[in-house]
């Protein structure tokens, strides 16, 4: 028994995909590296594990490179 928050893994509507191509330079979450005049990708987390909101606005953006994220990708659907 974990709980009445507990999930176990992400839910289908815990996060939300976006694309984007960047005509002004943006910083990437992870590596910090500036993104510019390139397609790069916002994956916006709804709630935490708890099943919590952000306190603050409507959802934590996370702002990946294109290999950055097609790491990601690979890495979750290998678990």
């Amino acid at each position: 028994m974990m709980g009445h928050g507990y999930y176990g893994s992400k839910l289908n509507d815990q996060e939300q995909h976006e694309h984007r191509f960047a005509w002004l330079p943006v910083r990437s979450t992870f590596n910090k590296k500036r993104i510019w005049l390139t397609k790069y990708y916002i994956v916006h987390v709804l709630y935490d594990q708890n099943g919590r909101p952000p306190i603050k606005g409507w959802s934590w953006p996370l702002i990946y490179t294109k290999n950055e994220y097609l790491v990601m990708l690979l890495k979750r659907e290998s678990e």
